[in-house]
């Protein structure tokens, strides 16, 4: 239960390092696409700097867990 505990604890701190990181290099953008005269639809970049932010993250949470325990 603490190797689970430990491994979610190093994952969220090194989540948010990620994420700030990312955000400094891929700007957070809103968009509003207005197509044909219809209603508007905002894109945003969101998902993708979460997603980026989140892998980094998970392989860094593994190198650095199999180093110390090893």
């Amino acid at each position: 239960m603490e190797i689970a505990a430990s491994f979610i604890l190093i994952l969220t701190v090194y989540f948010l390092g990620c994420l700030a990181l990312v955000q400094e290099i891929i700007r957070p953008r809103r968009q509003l696409i207005i197509e044909n005269n219809k209603k508007g639809q905002w894109v945003t970049n969101y998902p993708k700097i979460i997603s980026l932010s989140f892998g980094i993250s998970l392989l860094t949470t593994f190198i650095a867990y199999f180093l110390f325990l090893s």
